[in-house]
């Protein structure tokens, strides 16, 4: 009997659903880099209420309050209620953050409604989107997906402060209110997560999720190896202390704490906060609107960079040259503000430096701490505790960004832009040396893959990677 030519995976399918899911991280991102172009123009006479600079500063940190919450009721919501439909109703607080915006004329309060709102969907996005990406993507493709997450983010960032230097508060959030029209109406015809509906004993609806994301109908080999997966990892408890109990979780935790602590301590929240206020005290060689401009330009094509060879050149590889080439642009402009304050060389006949130094940081932090990062979040964590485990780290990162948002603007505006940079590229120092002791490689492997060698079981994986070849 002849038989039949194998039938191949399509990835286009793939490539629509993560896409369309991403548009609600290009909303988040809108929210995220508001404070840039806005805080200055708050600041200033265009603004109907007078706002102190400690005022603008609470409404920057209010934000990452937002993100805990955000983090907290996502991580709930997304075993009960599933992850296509958690990550449908991201958009409630996004679209009551454009409406506070758009109003805020008329009350100072409804800015804070709108950052804390904001930081909301942040939150949930950080939490919901890299476990539905993971687990609806091939492994051959998770990667380029997995890390369009923060390039996805950079547009929406980029957008806000182009729209935002040049158009009105309530002209941007009409604008960002567009775009979560437009990712609830491209995202409602996309599958749910077949390990989401194999974890409810759904396997029928597995099976038709995973023909829509293979675009083949014969699909029985994966939802078998799906099942076996899922089965083994739920027959594990899930609870928030399983992931300090289980060696394999404890090391995936703390290394994911590390990396999210070090993306806000090397200064990034920070940057893109006060982007155009830094590059006013920090420059005057170009203006402060078209830096910021420059900088987030910057960012969005070194993330597409990273996005397009994070599975050739490997996730560690990346996050390290990211860390170390932050650690040294941070020490470079921390030595910059260092003599300009000593007065002892006069550096006004280059005050480009710090620009130069600002957009190689972003370089950097681009090609790692800004991308894979985000990747490798939603690949090292068993599917019974993978919520659970995004909610502790991305409260963490939420906490990291506020202290070190405040710590930014407290030792700038008190003492010296020195300061910060300094402590920043000391924190990129010893994080360096821990990830590359304790960071693993997940380049080209499947979840369950990762989940034995994180457990040590190096038989197992020999087994699976046998599998995977056949």
């Amino acid at each position: 009997m002849k038989q039949l030519p194998k039938e191949e995976n399509k990835t286009w399918p793939q490539y629509v659903a993560v896409w369309t899911a991403l548009l609600s991280m290009f909303c988040a991102g809108m929210h995220f880099g508001w404070p840039s172009p806005f805080l200055p123009k708050i600041l200033s006479d265009e603004y109907p209420f007078d706002v102190t600079p400690e005022e603008a500063s609470y409404m920057t940190i209010i934000g990452p309050l937002g993100d805990i919450l955000g983090n907290i009721a996502s991580s709930l919501l997304i075993d009960l209620i599933g992850r296509k439909s958690s990550i449908l109703l991201i958009s409630l607080p996004q679209i009551v953050s454009s409406i506070s915006f758009y109003f805020s004329s008329s009350s100072k309060t409804l800015l804070y409604v709108g950052r804390f709102s904001g930081g909301l969907s942040e939150g949930a996005c950080f939490t919901l989107l890299p476990i539905y990406i993971c687990e609806i993507s091939e492994p051959r493709v998770r990667g380029i997906l997995g890390a369009s997450f923060s390039l996805i983010m950079m547009f929406g960032i980029f957008l806000v402060n182009v729209v935002g230097s040049y158009c009105s508060i309530y002209t941007t959030a009409l604008v960002s209110l567009t775009a979560t029209a437009t990712f609830i109406i491209t995202f409602s015809p996309m599958p749910e997560s077949p390990y989401y509906l194999l974890m409810q004993n759904k396997v029928e609806a597995a099976r038709h999720s995973l023909r829509k994301l293979r675009w083949k109908k014969n699909v029985e080999s994966e939802l078998s190896s799906l099942i076996n997966d899922v089965q083994r990892q739920m027959s594990e408890s899930g609870t928030f202390s399983d992931l300090l109990s289980i060696k394999s979780n404890k090391m995936a935790l703390s290394v994911m704490i590390l990396l999210r602590i070090l993306q806000q301590y090397s200064g990034f929240g920070s940057f893109t906060f006060y982007a155009q206020l830094l590059f006013d005290e920090a420059t005057d060689a170009i203006p402060q609107h078209w830096a910021a401009i420059l900088m987030i330009s910057i960012q969005a094509v070194f993330t597409l960079i990273a996005t397009l060879i994070v599975d050739i050149v490997g996730r560690k590889p990346l996050i390290l040259t990211s860390i170390g080439g932050c650690c040294l642009s941070l020490t470079f402009n921390g030595v910059f503000f260092v003599l300009r304050d000593s007065s002892l060389v006069d550096v006004s006949h280059v005050n480009l430096l710090p620009l130069i130094g600002l957009q190689v940081f972003i370089i950097f932090f681009a090609m790692g701490l800004g991308s894979v990062v985000n990747l490798v979040s939603g690949e090292v964590f068993p599917a019974k505790v993978k919520a659970k485990a995004l909610c502790v780290m991305n409260v963490v990162f939420s906490l990291s960004m506020l202290t070190s948002t405040k710590f930014y603007q407290f030792t700038a505006d008190n003492y010296s832009l020195a300061i910060p940079f300094i402590v920043f590229a000391l924190f990129q120092f010893v994080g360096f040396g821990l990830c590359y002791r304790f960071l693993p490689e997940t380049r080209h492997k499947t979840l369950e893959e990762i989940q034995q060698e994180l457990k040590g079981n190096k038989h197992q994986i020999h087994e699976l990677s046998a599998k995977q070849t056949v």
